[in-house]
Order: structure tokens, then C-alpha cells, then sequence
């Protein structure tokens, strides 16, 4: 095998899709069956929707025009200047991945790996070889872990907190409302479908946090919660991306 991929969201299958585009024989070991859900702001930027086209991957979802900053009565606002950008659910944008990559010859395997023997002939992982492994399992990476390549932080963690409501988008930016010590990135993914995205230093629940947020609570009253809090927690930033 020319190349082993350990991780099948998005980053992996993309990397998987490029690889076999290139001739090469790609596998992607990925624990999880199906799309996989995850907190994340679900906004793709113009230069991404055009990556994605070069492959032929065309996720539904609901162009973005730009980004819009609110902090109070203040406004401030950075259109695209490249074509518009894609709000895209990331279960939809997985599947579409999932589904070019197999097209494209890619074997998939729901496999867990947590150890890489490396020599000079390539890589063993999951009881496969393969001359060359591309690490694609997340942020706290079991493979990353594995080669020793794993280093402590001392900074302060952070938490990000999203959902979806079902809401007619008000707007075709993405907008990020700004509030003592957390952000909120709202993201247009569907005609009728807004995801609200918190990410703070604080623990707590996603209610409590949205509170920060009058003008945007005030956006959503009335709408319909589509589907549960997701969450995750990254101790490596210490500021918004």
C-alpha cells in the first residue's frame, strides 16, 4: 500500500482523495461509522469551496458573502473578495468526502490505530504496512502520541459549545459576536437552519453562555432548538482563531 490515512473526517478524506487522484493506493482507517458530528463552526472560506470544486466535491449548503463583527452598537464588516463562501452542516460536508473518496478508489476501514512502527521500508499501523502514514485523527491525536511527538501546554483551555436552530438565516455573512471573555460565530447552514457557535474560557452551559450575547438571544427567541449541544475543549488556544 502507498499510503495509509488514520482518521476519516474531512482533513483525512480529503488528504485520501488527493492521494488517489495522484495514482497512488490509499486506505483510511477511521473508528467511527458514518458521518461523524462534531462541535465546529461549519463555515467553509471561499479558497476551501474552491479546493473542494478542484475535486469534485460540491456539498449542499448556504453561500456566505463574508464576515460581519458585532460587539454592542459597534459593527464591522469583510466581504469576500474571492466568490462567496459555503455554510456547510459537517455531516453533509463529511459525506460528500466520504462518498468522492470511495468513488475515487479509496478503501475505508472502521479500524482504530493506536500504535506506527516506522523503519526504512515505510510504516506498520492497525496490521497493515505502508510506505508512507499520514496522522489525521484529531486534535488529541493517538497517533501524534504514539511517535512522541506530544507536548504539555500550560495555557488556559477552551471550551467551544454549538447548536443549530431551525431559523430562516438573517444574514448572508457570518456573523461573530464579541462579549467579555467568549465569542459567538453564528453560521448559515441551510435555508432554514442557523448554526451558534460559543467559544469562552468558563465552563458552563451553552444557555449561560448565549446569555452574554442580548442581541443574538434576543435573534433566536422563539426559534426551535435543532438538535442537541455539541462541545469540545482544546488546550492549546488561547485566543480566537
Amino acid at each position: 500500500m502507498d499510503l495509509l490515512v488514520v482518521g476519516g473526517g474531512p482533513a483525512g478524506l480529503a488528504t485520501a482523495l488527493h492521494a488517489a487522484r495522484a495514482g497512488l493506493e490509499v486506505t483510511v482507517f477511521e473508528q467511527r461509522a458514518g458521518t461523524v458530528d462534531k462541535a465546529c463552526g461549519e463555515g467553509l472560506m471561499p479558497g476551501a469551496v474552491a479546493a473542494l470544486a478542484a475535486l469534485g466535491v460540491h456539498p449542499r449548503g448556504h453561500p456566505l458573502r463574508g464576515i460581519r463583527y458585532v460587539a454592542g452598537p459597534h459593527r464591522a464588516c469583510a466581504p469576500f473578495r474571492a466568490g462567496p463562501g459555503r455554510g456547510v452542516r459537517r455531516t453533509v460536508l463529511h459525506a460528500a468526502l466520504r462518498e468522492a473518496a470511495l468513488a475515487a478508489g479509496v478503501r475505508i476501514e472502521h479500524r482504530a490505530v493506536r500504535g506506527v512502527e516506522q523503519d526504512g521500508h515505510g510504516v506498520a499501523a492497525g496490521g497493515v504496512r505502508a510506505a508512507h502514514l499520514v496522522a489525521a485523527d484529531g486534535l488529541h491525536s493517538p497517533i501524534r502520541r504514539a511517535l512522541g511527538l506530544d507536548r504539555p501546554h500550560r495555557t488556559r483551555p477552551r471550551y467551544g459549545l454549538r447548536r443549530h436552530f431551525a431559523l430562516a438565516p438573517w444574514s448572508d455573512h457570518v456573523e461573530v459576536h464579541w462579549a467579555r471573555g467568549a465569542e459567538a460565530y453564528v453560521t448559515p447552514v441551510a435555508d432554514g437552519l442557523v448554526g451558534v457557535a460559543v467559544l469562552t474560557g468558563d465552563r458552563g452551559p451553552y444557555g449561560d453562555h448565549l446569555a452574554a450575547f442580548p442581541e443574538l438571544r434576543e435573534r433566536l427567541a422563539g426559534a426551535r432548538p435543532a438538535g442537541p449541544v455539541a462541545g469540545s475543549i482544546d488546550r492549546r488556544i488561547i485566543c480566537s482563531p
